[in-house]
């Protein structure tokens, strides 16, 4: 149904209104023409990205040239909910989910007052809504049931708030903890690391600074088999979780594609990753992957258990001698 025809169905319905003053001091959400604060001439915001997040994710926000803002149900905007301009809001409904998204605009506008004017069902619902929400609502005369009623959905309102205050402070000092706790255990895990592998890895530091100009970027340093697989255990001691996870991974990339090296060999490139690793953590902490990286050395990881497992079936003196 085209909005021509929406209108011929409802001609006979009175048009419902809420009505305020523009408040020039007021930080209006919905702004006069539609421009985003501080934007140049010619650079408009669509016309959601003005409105309260409430509204803009109920309804479809449509800005006329002459100011006016039409609200639709549907995307296809077949289905008006209400208008406005700069200073009234209009419906040709009066159920309690179109007053409320009216008088959201209002609280979003300034409006600290609203004329209320309509049916006697839409009068009614406006003026309870707006009293719960701490506006003065004009135009309609409340009983004593009605009174009641907004004090019923003002307590209820506060409560809410009330509520999501406590959540967010709650999420924040859980977030401030957690912050601390993690800050905390790298901090302990530096320490330790750094009582154990202190003197090793300045020696392995020195070395190597020492051997840089004289090696490739690559080339592993040179060590006997027994200190290569001392180096390796105390990777495996001393690495963080992720470290260690690395460092399989790495492992295992080492069997995989050095086809033409020697079991010496691979166990020297090994080792001078395990150092390297420990001297890294050591200067700037345990290592830590993305979840993304995490899983693929996770992969690689078992991958290298396996192949392991076939070698030493294959070879069973390099097994004992490890």
């Amino acid at each position: 149904m085209g909005l021509a025809d929406w209108f011929r169905s409802n001609r006979f319905n009175s048009t419902n209104s809420l009505s305020g003053d523009v408040d020039p001091d007021a930080d209006l959400a919905i702004q006069r023409s539609g421009t985003k604060p501080g934007a140049g001439r010619g650079e408009r915001a669509a016309a959601y990205m003005s409105e309260p997040e409430s509204i803009a994710k109920s309804y479809f926000v449509v800005a006329g040239i002459t100011g006016e803002r039409k609200y639709y149900d549907d995307y296809r905007q077949q289905d008006l909910a209400f208008w406005s301009t700069e200073t009234k809001i209009m419906t040709k409904r009066d159920d309690l989910r179109t007053i409320r998204a009216m008088l959201e605009i209002a609280e979003a506008r300034g409006w600290h007052c609203v004329e209320i004017k309509g049916s006697a069902e839409f009068r009614r619902e406006a003026w309870i809504e707006a009293s719960a929400r701490g506006l003065e609502g004009r135009g309609f005369t409340p009983s004593d049931a009605d009174r009641q009623e907004a004090d019923r959905r003002s307590e209820q309102r506060q409560q809410a708030n009330w509520m999501r205050a406590t959540q967010r402070t709650q999420a924040s000092v859980e977030q401030a903890e957690a912050h601390e706790d993690h800050a905390a255990a790298r901090e302990n895990d530096r320490r330790r690391v750094s009582k154990e592998q202190a003197r090793g890895h300045e020696a392995a530091a020195a070395t190597l600074e020492k051997k840089s100009h004289e090696r490739q970027p690559m080339e592993p340093e040179r060590a006997g088999p027994k200190e290569n697989r001392q180096t390796i255990r105390d990777a495996q001691r001393s690495l963080s979780e992720d470290g260690k996870l690395f460092l399989a991974a790495l492992s295992d990339r080492i069997d995989r594609e050095g086809n033409r090296l020697s079991a010496e060999a691979k166990q020297e490139l090994k080792a001078f990753a395990a150092r390297e690793m420990m001297k890294r953590e050591v200067t700037l902490g345990p290592t830590v992957l993305s979840q993304e990286q995490r899983q693929a050395a996770t992969g690689r990881s078992q991958g290298a258990a396996q192949s392991r497992s076939q070698e030493r079936r294959a070879e069973p003196e390099m097994r004992l001698r490890l």
